[in-house]
């Protein structure tokens, strides 16, 4: 047992991970033994039972060490002569995984199925969520395309609405897949204790931080669903991968969370939607850079919404037209908010730039406008379950206590301008009385707020009180925003404070993070984002952001 636990036959001891693969894209370039990219041991499966048979290969791996964890224990026991044969030969008797210590269960193997959409949203579903039912720690790795890759791109049911396929299209009025996406990640966290990761290697913070949480969960099942650009099947350049995954994110088709049934007993505990941009609003923002008549270089912001996304892509190809006229346009984010009366004689559009990089816009189907409500409805269930109604409960709370106490000020002082108008009366009434006796006698009141504003002066580093004011928690000057590398570390690890934006230096567009606008005066500063902020001025790379700890 030593010699299999040293060396082995390999030379290396005993696989970090073991790999159930499911036959499609994955497996084909992958290729076959040995001449494919896993140094651990790998083996093809059907593609609809890699579930089952990696649930087969961890129970017979834990089986084989059953022998070595009993042994060690008995050893123990033995040892310190705590061994009760009443007691201990029963239990051993039938020691299995189950009964593995979490130091024993790190020892083991990472046992790892991998597949597309096809098989874990389609064909392999039942066998996955039966799995997901028990508290066997396989890792289920979904390489989400949204579609069935490897056999031509068939719509699957991870498929976006609108989105063009192969064999489903009958003619030039057919108008994409008609019914909503399933929500895999969704379905597995209401599953009991799953961990579930729903991530893009493009956004790689969020990416790494949470691929590491899902590899060292070895207390229930765990689900990470990758959203996988396919370029050929979306229609999309060679190079473009990244950037076409990382968009799906900041448009919400495939926002990212982390559902960790170990952060608390509440759904808002368990939910993250940390790495989303704008996490409290319905959109965020994109800045096109377009050059003008002048041929100037310049920059317009507009919503990002899923029509944004969807017209770049060849499988929402058919859904975009060249406006022909202005009449009646309404931006898509303004459009679905409109009553189906409201929409009646309105044209939904975009803005895009075209070859020459010059400002149009582009008409979007009914189509597209489906899939961004639907889109849309499934983000604020996000962040519903993440908790955000709760937050904006007290914020709404938060803000109406500070309009009383607003009016209890005003009150007060409107109090103290009736009480010295009563005084001033009173002492001309009392000087009328006494005019013999004080004839050259006059009696001034001054107003306490009079007092309270004439020594009120505005010293530098405090405000109207006199209280000395605190520099801002983090802090990015509009002249070292030129030197932005834009590493994505402050808005992607910290988008409470920091968004992405793009401006234009000495004529040339980048993009750039700064600070929110005014997001200091709204937020609660916690401790918790206090290390967070530090982290993140510590890690950025162009050195430009100014962290002052309270």
């Amino acid at each position: 047992r030593l010699y299999y636990f040293e060396s082995g036959p390999t030379g290396k001891g005993p696989a970090s991970a073991m790999i159930a693969n499911a036959t499609g894209c994955s497996s084909v370039y992958a290729s076959t033994f040995p001449y494919n990219p896993y140094t651990d041991p790998w083996v093809n499966s059907l593609f609809q039972d890699t579930v089952p048979l990696a649930k087969g290969i961890f129970e017979g791996l834990s089986a084989d060490v059953a022998e070595d964890y009993k042994a060690i224990r008995m050893a123990k026991l033995d040892l310190d002569d705590h061994y009760d044969p009443d007691t201990h030969d029963s239990f051993f008797r039938y020691f299995d995984w189950k009964q593995f210590s979490d130091q024993e269960l790190s020892l083991l193997p990472s046992v790892i199925a991998i597949g597309g959409d096809g098989a874990s949203y389609d064909i392999g579903f039942g066998a996955l969520s039966r799995l997901l039912t028990t508290d066997t720690p396989i890792k289920v790795v979904v390489l989400n395309t949204g579609s069935y890759s490897n056999t031509g791109g068939q719509a699957s049911t991870a498929s976006f609405t609108a989105q063009d396929s192969d064999l489903t299209r009958f003619g030039d009025v057919y108008s994409g897949k008609q019914e909503s996406r399933k929500e895999l990640g969704l379905i597995a966290a209401f599953h009991p204790e799953v961990l579930v990761v729903q991530t893009t290697a493009a956004m790689q913070a969020h990416f790494m931080k949470n691929v590491i949480l899902f590899l060292n969960n070895n207390s229930s099942p765990a689900l990470l669903d990758v959203y996988t650009t396919c370029q050929s099947e979306h229609g999309a350049a060679d190079n473009a991968a990244m950037r076409r995954a990382k968009l799906a994110v900041e448009s919400r088709m495939n926002p990212v969370f982390v559902h960790d049934p170990r952060s608390g007993n509440t759904l808002a505990e368990r939910f993250s939607l940390q790495g989303n941009p704008d996490i409290d609003k319905d959109w965020t923002t994109t800045t096109l850079e377009y050059i003008d008549e002048k041929g100037d270089t310049q920059l317009k912001e507009a919503s990002l919404t899923p029509a944004d996304f969807a017209h770049r892509e060849g499988r929402f190809k058919k859904h975009f037209r060249l406006v022909q006229n202005d009449d009646f346009l309404v931006p898509v984010d303004e459009y679905i908010q409109l009553s189906a009366e409201q929409r009646d004689g309105t044209v939904p559009f975009i803005w895009s730039t075209d070859a020459e990089n010059k400002l149009m816009k582009l008409v979007v189907s009914a189509a597209v406008i489906q899939l961004t409500e639907e889109r849309l409805a499934h983000w604020r269930m996000l962040q519903y379950l993440s908790g955000l109604h709760v937050s904006h409960l007290e914020e709404r709370q938060r803000q109406q206590l500070k309009e009383w106490q607003q009016k209890y000020q005003h009150s007060v002082q409107e109090r103290e301008h009736s009480m010295d108008a009563i005084a001033r009366g009173m002492s001309e009434l009392a000087s009328l009385s006494t005019a013999r006796a004080h004839a050259e006698e006059k009696i001034v009141k001054v107003p306490v707020s009079a007092i309270t504003s004439a020594t009120s002066t505005t010293v530098a580093g405090r405000d109207h009180t006199g209280v000395q004011t605190k520099p801002p928690l983090v802090d990015i000057t509009p002249e070292d925003m030129a030197q932005c590398t834009n590493c994505k570390t402050c808005y992607q690890e910290l988008g409470e404070l920091f968004e992405k934006t793009s401006i234009v230096a000495e004529g040339v567009a980048m993009e750039v993070g700064r600070v929110i606008p005014g997001i200091l005066d709204r937020l609660e500063i916690t401790p918790e984002l206090i290390n967070r902020a530090a982290y993140v001025a510590d890690d950025c790379d162009a050195e430009i952001i100014r962290f002052n700890r309270p």
